[in-house]
């Protein structure tokens, strides 16, 4: 059984608003034996526990912690190494619970997938209508990512996308055999390939686990985080869309996935208390007072 225990990860001095929203929504929703966030300075938070990196405490290669460059790619050996070491549920801060998740801690592990245009086995094809129909699926999103109430227009075809795990929610027992194959998966990769961007996260987990689940890894739909998936999520933050969130979210859906990538490319402004009053019929907005304020 997976303990209920939330963890978070931040490389950085500055924690954001909406990462605290994050946390505040887990520590409301799921009300979790504790919450900790790991970074790498002294940080304060209200609501859960600020704890220093110990790379020797979490056995972490010092040498491919130090070359990897990029934080993200940091923060993926770190949730690994958490949660190999202490079990738990791990969450990436562009996260809101919107309901409890106590009958999933029964499994031995869980992670859940997202609707992709572009899945990583396309690169292993030579088929030239695989890569027409990837084309096609691109344009598709984009329409449906611009088009008013194109989140609705795009749940109706997405039985023709990919779905693929991703690593945003990501829960596990401690010393999880699934966990344990990705440090060896890690070990046996030559080292120019554990430097590129997603090698050691959602391409490591979707190599361990083949989108499937096993007995020491449950992979959920979509619906239960990751309800509108990468671009389409862009509805999140349109004005009006709160009267649409019932539709957005599904019944399954436990925790939402709104992916930051998604507000740096779209919005004009930054992401925090004085934007949700500006734009405050926004699905986000009524995210983020889902919990006392």
């Amino acid at each position: 059984m997976i303990p209920n225990r939330i963890f978070f990860i931040w490389l950085g001095k500055n924690f954001p608003w909406s990462a605290e929203i994050a946390v505040k929504s887990a520590l409301y929703a799921q009300k979790p034996d504790e919450i900790i966030i790991y970074s790498d300075c002294e940080l304060v938070c209200p609501y859960a526990q600020c704890k220093l990196i110990d790379l020797a405490e979490l056995e972490i290669d010092k040498e491919l912690y130090g070359k990897l460059k990029s934080p993200a790619s940091k923060a993926n050996l770190l949730r690994l190494a958490i949660l190999y070491k202490y079990g738990g549920v791990y969450l990436d801060t562009d996260t809101v619970f919107v309901k409890p998740i106590d009958d999933l801690l029964r499994f031995k592990g869980f992670c859940g997938t997202e609707t992709v245009a572009l899945p990583r086995e396309l690169f292993n094809s030579i088929n030239p209508f695989t890569y027409m129909a990837c084309g096609l699926r691109f344009a598709w999103r984009f329409f449906c990512t611009y088009c008013p109430s194109g989140e609705q227009i795009f749940r109706k075809t997405e039985g023709f996308f990919s779905q693929s795990a991703n690593n945003a929610v990501l829960a596990s027992e401690a010393e999880n055999p699934i966990i344990a194959k990705a440090f060896e998966t890690i070990k046996s990769m030559p080292e120019k390939e554990r430097l590129k961007r997603y090698r050691l996260g959602t391409h490591l987990l979707q190599n361990i686990t083949q989108n499937k689940s096993s007995e020491f890894m449950e992979v959920l739909p979509s619906s239960y985080f990751y309800p509108l998936g990468p671009e389409v999520c862009r509805h999140y933050f349109l004005n009006g869309t709160a009267k649409r969130l019932n539709k957005m979210l599904l019944p399954s859906t436990r925790i939402v996935h709104w992916y930051n990538s998604v507000e740096h490319r779209f919005l004009k402004e930054p992401l925090n208390a004085d934007w949700v009053k500006k734009y405050p019929e926004s699905a986000f907005s009524k995210f983020s007072t889902l919990t006392p304020q």
